[in-house]
């Protein structure tokens, strides 16, 4: 039987406090974390919206600035534009400023440079409507207060509500608000993140290999407004996933002779 929801949010809290006692880990193994993390990240959330470079491909146009024949520029773009985002993304939960609307347009510029100059950054100002999804966002009129409303709301977690939970619920209102264009759904990933950090979770990739779950359990807290329980499970399992990873420096910090493989996806 799997986990139920309560399970598996006390096991990665848990897990979270056995993660912070042993900081701070090295900084080379730190880094090879994060930077092992980025590679994935750029690959899931592109992927998820039908990127079709590979994980491989992924990281060599990441660290090797070489283009793969066949895949287009776009696909180039989107890979590179989110490492460039994540960085962004670092810089703003470092500087503990505010979740601002400016840290959101922010974001998607970075995220569609190159993409979708023209509206880059900007709120959309025409009725879109989700690919395959029930939902359909608001009105492009609401959607300069929706987003003001979202930053009130997003701004603190409240001390009860679990932080996992609070991300999930960042990016299941980011997305239903859908207040760009396009790259609606890589900024609210990217948010999605920045509450997990500011919270010292480490941060969490979907995994392209669970599309369907992911967009189904979106959806469904999207037009119920109160089912959400599916899309936390789905992020909970995406932060346990890199916390097994954070677990397993830890275990070889401490014994080196150790070895076992990390989470497999």
């Amino acid at each position: 039987m799997p986990e139920s929801l309560d399970m598996l949010l006390q096991r990665v809290t848990m897990q979270q406090q056995h993660i912070a006692q042993a900081r701070p880990l090295p900084g080379a193994t730190l880094r090879s974390l994060l930077d092992d993390f980025l590679i994935r990240f750029a690959h899931d959330t592109t992927a998820l919206e039908g990127n079709t470079l590979t994980l491989h491909e992924t990281q060599v146009v990441l660290e090797h600035g070489i283009t793969i024949g066949g895949k287009t520029i776009r696909e180039h773009l989107e890979v590179t534009n989110t490492a460039v985002a994540w960085h962004a993304l670092e810089q703003w939960v470092r500087s503990a400023d505010p979740l601002t609307e400016t840290v959101i347009t922010h974001l998607h510029r970075v995220t569609m440079q190159g993409i979708l100059d023209d509206d880059a950054g900007r709120y959309r100002t025409v009725p879109v409507f989700i690919r395959g999804s029930r939902h359909v966002p608001p009105n492009p009129l609401r959607v300069p207060d929706a987003v003001a409303d979202f930053v009130k709301r997003f701004a603190d977690r409240p001390e009860p509500l679990h932080p996992i939970v609070f991300a999930a619920q960042a990016h299941i209102q980011l997305a239903a608000i859908h207040p760009f264009v396009d790259g609606n759904g890589r900024v609210s990933r990217l948010l999605v993140n920045g509450c997990l950090l500011r919270d010292t979770y480490p941060p969490a990739s979907y995994p392209a290999t669970s599309r369907a779950e992911y967009f189904t359990a979106l959806e469904r807290a999207q037009i119920t407004g109160d089912n959400i329980e599916p899309f936390v499970y789905v992020t909970a399992e995406a932060v346990d996933w890199m916390q097994q990873r954070y677990l397993l420096a830890i275990r070889q910090t401490l014994d080196p002779g150790r070895s076992r493989s990390g989470p497999q996806r």
